[in-house]
């Protein structure tokens, strides 16, 4: 994987941006804040990892579609990933929604695998199901890698589940 799907969400952040007039103050809103808990299976070069749980806080504030969050990782091996960036949220038919994100931090590797540097930033998609009561349910995939900041870059991939409540 490459950065691809950081390149589509800054497309798609910036198009949304753009079409949505959010160059005035008045893009910027409160929001409900959530808590999301993902769990996911950890793919390294094409084999499995194990498991990952990641907790991700969606702070209470929005510009347009655009969230900051922030998000903190642990995999099996004791791998830690902490980072901080912007998701964008989609309206789909149905009360479904489709997510892209972006988030830079730092990974701070144990038995798992090298990534080649300590800045590691992590491009996600999802797509999921928003309930009466704010409760939201998605399938995510999350990409992670240094952006070609160091050699190697390997990247990291995740498969996961992800949980958000609404506080």
């Amino acid at each position: 994987m490459d950065g691809s799907l950081a390149l589509l969400f800054a497309l798609v952040a910036t198009a949304d941006l753009h079409f949505a007039d959010c160059a005035t103050p008045r893009c910027a809103a409160p929001a409900p804040a959530r808590t999301a808990l993902q769990y996911g299976e950890v793919l390294f070069q094409r084999e499995r990892q194990g498991g990952e749980l990641y907790l991700q806080h969606h702070l209470a504030a929005r510009y347009g579609r655009l969230e900051p969050v922030i998000g903190l990782s642990v995999s099996a091996d004791g791998d830690a990933w902490l980072g901080a960036g912007l998701q964008w949220t989609g309206a789909l038919p149905h009360d479904s929604f489709v997510q892209l994100s972006l988030l830079p931090g730092l990974y701070a590797p144990m038995d798992g695998p090298d990534l080649g540097h300590a800045l590691e930033f992590r491009s996600s998609a999802g797509v999921g199901y928003e309930f009466d009561n704010g409760a939201r349910i998605s399938l995510q995939f999350d990409h992670r890698s240094n952006g070609g900041l160091s050699d190697p870059n390997p990247g990291l991939e995740t498969f996961g589940l992800r949980v958000a409540l609404p506080l």
